[in-house]
């Protein structure tokens, strides 16, 4: 009796028809998802390689037409009860759900020749959470400045909770840091 070994270098053939499609549809399915996560990939290097447009430092002063702006103070609303001389209904209302309020104290100053004019309205605050706000209040509306002259304006904005690298822009590109104190617990 001859015992012959049966032959274990093949496998039997059990992947058959059903098998072979559902292998190379997982095969295919990988090219897309490829792309897609390098593209994740591009996308994200780009996201934290981004640089802002520079601005000025929290209380440095910064060049506008016709002088400087220096960001003096930025004051939460909810810390000291301020409100403007005059009444201001929407200031009455409390801010919107996930806002903060905070009023910013700018001190102009004109330097060139012919002097500065001042137009708190033209100002707004930009960032990352936070497109183009506009004032709710500010005081002195326009003004114009001899050289020499200097005027403190105050601004007050409603500005997202969750929004950082806020910048106070106006006319001449001019580009003031907020820095993080206005940020409410």
């Amino acid at each position: 009796m001859s015992t012959m070994a049966p032959d274990v270098s093949t496998p039997p053939d059990t992947a058959g028809p059903g098998r072979t499609g559902a292998r190379r549809r997982r095969k295919l399915l990988l090219i897309p998802i490829s792309l897609l996560c390098a593209l994740g990939l591009v996308l994200g290097y780009l996201f934290l390689t981004a640089k802002p447009e520079a601005s000025t430092p929290l209380g440095a002063s910064a060049a506008v037409p016709g002088g400087t702006a220096r960001i003096n103070g930025i004051i939460p609303l909810e810390k000291d009860g301020w409100l403007p001389p005059e009444r201001v209904q929407v200031l009455d209302e409390g801010p919107s759900a996930g806002t903060h309020r905070v009023r910013i104290l700018v001190q102009f100053t004109a330097l060139e020749g012919e002097g500065a004019a001042v137009d708190t309205s033209q100002f707004s605050v930009t960032g990352l959470g936070a497109n183009s706000i506009h004032p709710l209040w500010t005081s002195p509306g326009k003004t114009q400045l001899k050289p020499g002259d200097t005027a403190d304006a105050t601004m007050v904005f409603e500005l997202p909770n969750q929004a950082i690298a806020l910048v106070l822009e106006g006319p001449g590109n001019t580009r003031l840091s907020l820095g993080l104190s206005h940020h409410t617990g």
